[in-house]
């Protein structure tokens, strides 16, 4: 493959290996020379792996075991520098008496750099060993790929990331109709509608367009949609359906959860013959699944309808025969159509027109992807960053050297999947593959994806960026470069919008796409998948046993998910602590499918804190921890072990969702640290030693909403003074926090603050990072817990709602309102307690020109008046404890963006809202049986709301 370019690991340990040199020079002095001699070996490795890596498909085993041992030498000599850090380190802060230890350090210290010396020239000799391997196969040394060409991402970092937009569909129009009319027509009486056929044909897609359907909106009451995948894990599944039909809130939440497995199938059951319902149940493999949900749906004639996907006819046939749909190939005209899309040959942000050869090989390449959509947008966004004739003629030569492999037997999808991986950057393949220990249909948030690629080494600033010629570039803007071009190459999808901002909220893998993620991870021995059972700790093969394991992900219960496993081939688990060697882990993920870990368990992980030396990224979210009233198993209270202070190298530490609720304080010892995430479940206090401060490198922390007291022994709040790296800080609470830190906070770009008291507020308004001339701060969000009335007070309240970085702010109650101009030009979210408030507040706040969301609670003004033109960009509107107001009027043209309304207490609906066309959801709280029957359909008031898709009544 002509594409490839230089195998990721070693590059990435090279740059490592040189952060060490900097970052530890006096822990190295002694074997400094030799750690640099293995880095330059390494580097010069380099050059041979680019030109070995391009003829990977010449099938020369020899070169395949030569780039294999290469990558495990790079990361064993990682391995031995980190070792002999963590060694001297814990020597220098044993509790030996102060006249002893010196000597002992002196002597400790020599033996170990003798022995760090001795590994350091075993590495080096086998690296010159495989040299001469390579050039004996006539491989010889290419200019590696240098730091310039991941400058030239930083062209692209400020660009915006709105631009994703819904699937593109060809050829679906006919089947929409046809699955549309299967579901309102209530003639045809079908009960379950099934969509099958192969993957990567568009099932989802299809069920997409047919959810978000007119004619389906506004036929039924309410909708909900799981993903069922290969492992069905039927009581979350049934959990998730009943809380989206009820939109239950966060406490309906935890008592739609906290139900028996009967009461769950009768209520949900019961929701579905009260109300018209559509339920989507996408991606079941197999009959058994089908078998264990049904219960909980209606089986008489009822409004409620079942929408299915599924690649097995068997499983279609069974739950309905009378109402299937087929998904068909899509035509060769339809197929070049939807490759234009995909390549962005037929955009309106590009002026790129193909030439006639470039037309033909096109086509061409196409029609080998048999009217198979996946395949097509695929090779639409391998071939989207191609635009010379050249680069399409490799491509194109390559397709047909894979197709001619798999002669007739050959799936196009797995061809092109293969080549648009094998075309991946060196950097992005490493990325890449960090998906491959995601359970399925696992949603991708970008924020905590990029933080792991940063703590595995994986990111990097380009070289002009760290000297200081694009100071306000940072590791998250180069790591959202790779997600956006990983999106554009079609290897992850887009799962969900963000609402307000216009970004992404989270990603997907499709299926196949993971099967070949597993595929390449197994090939390069880069994750083993643990899972981790009632009775035992067993791991499918995602990386051969025999190797070195480096990186883990670890599946709470195996008996929900090793279905899974089997189904992907890995049907010959191992036992994670007989065969495996576990000492060169640098990465642990748990995935716990809300499942509460027992005591024989939590052995396991707290194996982690004491074996796992080299750990750089550790993710413990949403883990609930055992315990006898209470405590762990030899701990006191669900804490983290102190034994997590051992681990220096530690880069990522999160422990959101989970229910620990303390920290040692020897997690100060984590001088690396980069990411520290404390948002553990909301209902759980957090107590925090006041050790963060010495947390010199930490660049994102997320403080926990509520802190249990303030630290004992010191009886001080919070400090944060001197992480001046700092990027991210949120849930600042001046109740809990020194705010005297922020004087030394000076790179922040991402701020959440809760403010109580004027005087903090004071102190905190006169840090360099609030100031109007730093421009780095891009987004703050201030929550202000009493009302500013005093004139100084109202000078302090000017001074922040001048800040162009504002874009949330919630004030819980509010007494007067500025004016329309005094509040931040860049708003996007604003939150009012309005009950001292005694006038409209909506003639000044629908001036606010880019406010998306606006909440409101209480009021007692005569009336309440939406203007014409007002609210333009508004997308949700929440009004919580209106009764009071007397009268509430909407004008024609106002709100004209506007897709959700929630009321909370209303005597009425304004007739305007019929002029509202937009609107797409509307929830109605406590409302009067009256209220609701004239709103139904046949109701007086219906005619304001019969454009509504979805209507909600809530108690």
């Amino acid at each position: 493959m002509a594409e490839i370019v230089v195998e990721p690991f070693v590059s990435f340990v090279v740059e490592r290996l040189g952060n060490l040199l900097i970052q530890e020079y006096r822990l190295l002095h002694g074997v400094r020379a030799q750690v640099e001699q293995m880095q330059n070996e390494l580097s010069r490795m380099q050059c041979f792996l680019k030109a070995a890596d391009a003829r990977r498909g010449e099938g020369s085993e020899l070169v395949r075991n030569c780039i294999s041992e290469i990558r495990e030498l790079s990361l064993d000599a990682e391995d031995v520098i980190a070792t002999f850090v963590i060694k001297v380190a814990l020597m220098r802060r044993g509790r030996i008496h102060h006249m002893l230890r010196r000597y002992f350090c002196i002597f400790s210290e020599s033996r170990a750099r003798h022995t760090v010396g001795l590994e350091i020239e075993y590495i080096n000799k086998k690296i010159t060993d495989l040299t001469r391997s390579l050039q004996t196969y006539d491989i010889q040394p290419t200019i590696a790929l240098g730091e310039s060409s991941r400058t030239e991402t930083v062209q692209r970092l400020r660009r915006s990331y709105t631009h994703v937009v819904e699937e593109d569909s060809i050829g679906l129009d006919e089947d929409v109709k046809t699955v549309v009319d299967h579901l309102v027509n209530e003639m045809k009486n079908c009960r379950v509608v099934s969509i099958w056929g192969m993957g990567g044909l568009g099932k989802t897609t299809l069920a997409k367009m047919v959810y978000k359907h007119i004619d389906v909106r506004h036929h039924f009451d309410c909708f909900a949609w799981a993903y069922i995948s290969q492992q069905c894990k039927t009581r979350e599944v049934l959990e998730e359906i009943l809380i989206q039909l009820t939109s239950a809130e966060r406490e309906g939440r935890e008592k739609v959860r906290r139900m028996m497995h009967a009461e769950l199938v009768g209520e949900l059951y019961q929701a579905q013959s009260r109300m018209k319902c559509l339920v989507i149940l996408d991606d079941i493999w197999d009959v058994e699944a089908w078998n264990s949900l049904s219960p909980a749906f209606p089986h008489k004639k009822a409004g409620s309808k079942i929408l299915l996907t599924t690649r097995i006819s068997e499983v279609a046939s069974f739950a309905d025969e009378r109402c299937l749909h087929k998904l068909r190939h899509l035509t060769e005209p339809e197929s070049w159509e939807l490759f234009q899309k995909k390549a962005r040959l037929k955009s309106d942000v590009t002026e790129f027109i193909l030439s006639p050869e470039m037309t033909v090989l096109g086509e061409k390449m196409v029609k080998h992807c048999g009217g198979l959509p996946l395949a097509i947008v695929v090779l639409g966004g391998l071939l989207a960053t191609k635009r010379t004739l050249g680069e399409w003629e490799m491509v194109s030569r390559n397709v047909d050297y894979l197709m001619k492999g798999n002669c007739q037997g050959g799936v196009p999808v797995k061809i092109v999947l293969e080549l648009s991986y094998n075309d991946l950057p060196y950097h992005l393949k490493a990325c890449f593959l960090c998906l491959s220990d995601l359970p399925e249909d696992e949603d991708i948030r970008p924020i905590k994806l990029i933080q792991r690629w940063m703590a595995e080494g994986f990111v990097s600033l380009p070289v002009h960026a760290r000297v200081g010629e694009v100071e306000d570039v940072t590791m998250l803007d180069v790591g959202m470069s790779y997600l956006d071009e990983l999106s554009q190459r079609c290897m992850i999808q887009v799962g969900q919008l963000a609402k307000y901002s216009g970004g992404v909220k989270f990603y997907r893998l499709h299926d196949l796409v993971r099967d070949l993620c597993l595929l390449k991870a197994q090939e390069e021995n880069f994750v083993k998948v643990v899972l981790m059972g009632k009775d035992s700790a067993t791991a499918t093969s995602s990386s051969s046993s025999s190797t070195k394991i480096r990186r883990l992900g670890v599946y709470c219960r195996a008996n929900q998910t090793v279905g899974d496993s089997k189904r992907r081939g890995h049907d010959n688990p191992l036992g994670i602590d007989e065969t495996c060697n576990l000492h060169h882990v640098r990465s642990c993920q748990f995935y716990s499918f809300r499942n509460e870990l027992e005591d024989s368990d939590w052995q396991h992980v707290k194996s982690i804190f004491k074996g796992f030396k080299l750990l750089t990224f550790l993710d413990l979210e949403k883990t609930m921890f055992p315990g006898t009233e209470g405590k762990f198993p030899g701990t006191e209270g669900k804490k983290l072990p102190k034994a997590i202070g051992n681990l220096i190298h530690l880069r990522y530490l999160s422990i959101r969702g989970s229910d620990i609720n303390g920290l040692p304080s020897s997690i100060g010892n984590l001088r690396f640290l980069e990411t520290l995430d404390l948002r553990v479940l909301i209902i759980h206090f957090l107590t925090i030693p006041n050790v963060l401060w010495r947390l010199q490198e930490l660049r994102h922390l997320y403080l926990p909403w509520a802190v249990a007291e303030r630290p004992w022994p010191f009886k001080v709040k919070l400090r944060l003074d001197g992480l001046s790296n700092l990027e991210t800080l949120k849930n600042f609470d001046t109740d809990t926090c020194d705010v005297r830190s922020f004087s030394t906070l000076t790179n922040l770009r991402k701020l959440g603050i809760v403010v109580n008291s004027q005087e903090d507020f004071a102190v905190i308004l006169k840090s360099p990072s609030l100031s109007t001339s730093n421009r780095l701060l891009r987004y703050s969000s201030f929550l202000f817990s009493r009302s500013y009335q005093t004139r100084e007070e109202q000078s302090i309240l000017k001074q922040v709602l001048g800040y162009r970085h504002l874009h949330k702010l919630v004030f819980l109650t509010l007494t007067e309102l500025p004016l329309p101009d005094a509040f931040p030009p860049n708003l996007i979210r604003l939150k009012l307690g309005t009950d001292g408030l005694k006038e409209d507040p909506m003639p000044t706040l629908e001036k606010l020109p880019n406010l998306r969301c606006l909440v409101l609670e209480g009021g007692e003004y005569k009336e309440m008046v939406c203007s014409a033109g007002g609210f333009p960009q508004l997308i949700s509107l929440k009004l919580w404890f209106i009764d009071g107001v007397a009268e509430w009027r909407v004008e024609r043209g106002a709100m004209p963006s506007l897709l959700d309304l929630t009321i909370g207490g209303c005597k009425g609906i304004p007739d305007g809202l019929r002029f509202v066309t937009t609107l797409r959801e509307l929830g109605i709280w406590y409302a009067s049986q009256e209220l609701k029957d004239r709103l139904r359909e046949g109701g007086e008031d219906f005619s304001k709301v019969q454009h509504v898709h979805s209507i909600i009544f809530e108690d």
